[in-house]
C-alpha cells in the first residue's frame, strides 16, 4: 500500500474512534439531561431509602426500639410536609405554615426538657437535704 492510502485509512479508522466517543458521549449527556428533566420531587420510595440510611447509621444493631420511633415519627413528619408543599397552592404559605409548627415544636421540647432538668435537680436537692436530716438525727 502506498503511505497515502495508509494515512487516508488511519484517519478513516481515527474517524470512526472519534465518532464512537461522540457517540458515547451523546449517550451520556442524553442520560444526564434525561435526569435533570425528570421530576426533582423526592417520592416515598426516596424518602424510605433514606429512613433506611439512618436507622443503619443511628441503630445498625436494631438494638433500641426508641431510636426507631424517632426516626419513623421523623421522616413520617417529613414526608407529611413533602406532600403538603407539592401539593399546595400556596408554597409561602405552606412553608410558613410547617415553619411555625416546627418552631412550636421546637419551642415545647426546650420547656419540657428545662422542666425535667428542674425536677431533676430538686430531687436531688431533697435527697442531699433528706440525707443530711438524717445524719443529724443520728
Amino acid at each position: 500500500m502506498s503511505e497515502d492510502k495508509i494515512n487516508s485509512s488511519n484517519d478513516v479508522n481515527s474517524n470512526d474512534a472519534n465518532s464512537n466517543d461522540a457517540n458515547a458521549n451523546d449517550a451520556n449527556a442524553n442520560d444526564a439531561n434525561a435526569n435533570n428533566n425528570s421530576d426533582p420531587k423526592l417520592n416515598q420510595q426516596d424518602l424510605d431509602k433514606i429512613k433506611d440510611v439512618a436507622s443503619k447509621i443511628l441503630n445498625p444493631n436494631n438494638e433500641h426500639p426508641q431510636i426507631n420511633e424517632y426516626i419513623q415519627s421523623t421522616f413520617s413528619y417529613i414526608g407529611n410536609a413533602m406532600y403538603k408543599m407539592q401539593t399546595t397552592n400556596d408554597r409561602d404559605a405552606t412553608a410558613k405554615e410547617i415553619a411555625n409548627d416546627l418552631t412550636n415544636k421546637f419551642e415545647t421540647w426546650v420547656k419540657n426538657r428545662e422542666e425535667q432538668q428542674q425536677q431533676q435537680q430538686q430531687k436531688k436537692q431533697e435527697e442531699a437535704d433528706n440525707s443530711e436530716s438524717n445524719e443529724k438525727k443520728e
